[in-house]
């Protein structure tokens, strides 16, 4: 998977929670499939500069910033949180992974409510 499709989609996926909005929320304003914004969020599609365009303006973000984000994370090369975490996670078992895992839903869910 090449890093900045990835970056760009967990770009794309940063700025939709932030909004509040589901993928489906964002596909009908980006007037796309729920499908393939899951896919771009994913890092699964190579999109095109006018099926972005579409999406930062469902997201209320104009192409300069959003790639000014982008430029500066891929130039970079910074890890998110949830890149060490899964750095470190290499090194542990299954089951330990599993009561890490819970242990991390049960603080996203107490975040939650």
């Amino acid at each position: 998977m090449d890093s900045l499709i990835s970056s760009i989609g967990l770009q794309i996926r940063l700025l939709r929670k932030s909004k509040n909005l589901s993928q489906e929320e964002l596909a009908f304003k980006a007037g796309m499939h729920p499908t393939y914004i899951g896919q771009v969020e994913r890092g699964e599609k190579n999109l095109t500069i006018s099926s972005l365009h579409q999406i930062t303006t469902a997201l209320e973000i104009n192409l300069t910033d959003f790639f000014s984000v982008i430029e500066t994370n891929h130039k970079h090369k910074e890890n998110l949180p949830y890149q060490f975490i899964k750095e470190l996670l290499q090194d542990v078992n299954i089951h330990e992974q599993k009561k890490l895992y819970e242990i991390i839903k049960q603080i996203v869910d107490l975040k939650k409510s």
